[in-house]
């Protein structure tokens, strides 16, 4: 691996040909999930939702050092399959519903902040007993874990973001368009959401066995979920402007081929403000490295985490 040094931060760029999936990987099927579990929303924040639910799933022992994930717009805790069959083994690896997503019960604001979205997060970890954890998030899932580590830093051990976003002052028409698109496609059902495909998420060399599995999971998409993460998405909340209070140990991995959330327009604003963070560029992927390449981000998962 080669680190080229600009502007006070790192960027890491791998110069060895990355572990892509290959038909072979799925000759016995995709890792089985976890199955979905239940955790009561603590009764102090119960007037902030519909309901009294969050729902995840878990893989791995209690007792071992917790990764929560954060999954993006368009997905849910399954997004993160191959985490939790694989880390589970070393670690207790979490996959969240945000609300409204899955069987986790929505917000009653239509509109949520970034506070708002910290505090579930905060209520999510109260709610499992876990104090201190390692976060990734992935696209809106990253914003809602810089949003988490900005307002809860002592909650935060390191955090791990890939298709980085991280808001915009002032958004952009088409970027304001592609977001009101999918909340128009939500409102006509799962199956309308999904259909759009996958394809502008991922790099050219991701397999079909993958691409019919993120369109799978995209149908179980509700109104109540996607509609607040558009919304939230729509806000001016621009994490750059919050970076100092970020101290622990960041990582971020970048797709070359990701259009969704270019690095020019995230990433890039984010690390000079983070003199200790790494970025690492993955040749060939695009907005879902976790998926995309669900080996090599798993080793670097492993390199992340302390040893021992």
């Amino acid at each position: 691996m080669v680190f080229i040094m600009s502007h006070d931060y790192t960027l890491a760029k791998n110069n060895t040909e990355l572990l892509r999936s290959k038909p072979e990987d799925f000759k016995d099927g995709l890792p089985a999930l976890p199955p979905t579990r239940f955790a009561r929303i603590p009764e102090s924040s119960r007037a902030q939702y519909l309901g009294d639910r969050f729902s995840y799933m878990q893989a791995g022992s209690w007792d071992a050092p917790a990764i929560v994930f954060l999954h993006g717009i368009g997905a849910n805790s399954s997004y993160f399959r191959f985490q939790l069959a694989e880390l589970s083994k070393r670690f207790n690896v979490v996959a969240w519903n945000a609300p409204g997503y899955w069987l986790s019960d929505a917000f009653i604001t239509q509109a949520p902040s970034e506070h708002d979205y910290a505090n579930a997060v905060l209520d999510f970890l109260r709610a499992l007993k876990l104090s201190r954890v390692t976060l990734c998030g992935n696209s809106f899932g990253s914003v809602v874990a810089q949003a988490f580590a900005i307002d809860f830093p002592n909650r935060v051990e390191r955090l791990l973001l890939t298709g980085t976003g991280v808001g915009q002052r002032e958004l952009r028409a088409e970027r304001r368009q592609a977001f009101e698109a999918r909340a128009k496609r939500i409102l006509q059902g799962g199956y309308q959401y999904a259909d759009a495909g996958v394809d502008a998420l991922v790099g050219p060399n991701t397999s079909q066995t993958l691409k019919d599995m993120l369109i799978e999971l995209t149908r179980a998409n509700q109104p109540a979920g996607l509609l607040r993460a558009v919304s939230f998405r729509l806000s001016t909340f621009f994490t750059p402007d919050h970076a100092h209070v970020l101290k622990m140990p960041v990582w971020l991995v970048q797709g070359e081929k990701d259009t969704t959330n270019p690095r020019a327009e995230n990433a890039d604003l984010l690390m000079p403000r983070l003199p200790k963070a790494k970025l690492f560029e993955w040749a060939g992927i695009g907005h879902l490295p976790e998926v995309e390449d669900h080996r090599a981000f798993n080793d670097l998962v492993h390199e992340f985490m302390p040893k021992g």
